[in-house]
């Protein structure tokens, strides 16, 4: 679980190795569909992702694979999205299954479960990726905002090793950690 630090940021304590991944977490593809995990790693020298896609949250529809290398990563980002679409049309579906009840019970409960998922598709989390000034979107159930902030801090924590590995004066003791403010 993260920890906030005294200036409000999250921080994500992890085991640095070149043999094992630094975090591996999991996410719903939707949140109807929760139990389709995707899943998000980060290693020494590569962000790696399996996104699972559906069509509007509720049918699965294959999946993707993308391997970026920390190299080429330039920032990451973490907003809440709303899509006021999904919420009108789980707001259609969820009345039509309540007036369907009466006639139809089974169509009313699928209508109204498929109203309910519409809906709660709508509060997305996105993990924006960026990468070779184009970036690489991640829509997540809000509920998996938690597990998006560690992967986002894993990899800004890898990103600025990565720059640490680059840093001569560092990689050869040349300046104290005092000294780090005064380096211009």
């Amino acid at each position: 679980m993260p920890e906030v630090n005294l200036h409000n940021e999250t921080e994500t304590t992890v085991k640095k190795s070149r043999s094992n991944e630094w975090i591996n977490k999991e996410f719903s593809a939707s949140a109807l569909l929760f139990w389709i995990k995707g899943k998000v790693s980060v290693d020494y020298r590569a962000v790696h992702i399996v996104e699972q896609n559906t069509v509007f949250g509720l049918i699965p529809a294959g999946s993707s694979k993308q391997n970026i290398p920390l190299k080429n990563i330039t920032d990451v980002q973490l907003n809440t999205s709303y899509k006021v679409s999904r919420f009108i049309w789980g707001i259609l579906f969820v009345l039509a299954g309540l007036a369907s009840f009466t006639s139809s019970p089974l169509m009313g409960f699928i209508s109204l479960l498929i109203g309910v998922a519409l809906f709660l598709n709508g509060i997305l989390t996105q993990f924006v990726i960026e990468k070779g000034g184009s970036g690489y979107l991640i829509s997540v159930p809000f509920f998996n905002k938690a597990d998006m902030m560690e992967v986002q801090s894993v990899i800004e924590q890898a990103l600025n090793t990565d720059a640490d590995k680059t840093d001569q004066s560092l990689y050869h003791h040349r300046l104290d950690s005092d000294d780090m403010d005064d380096v211009q």
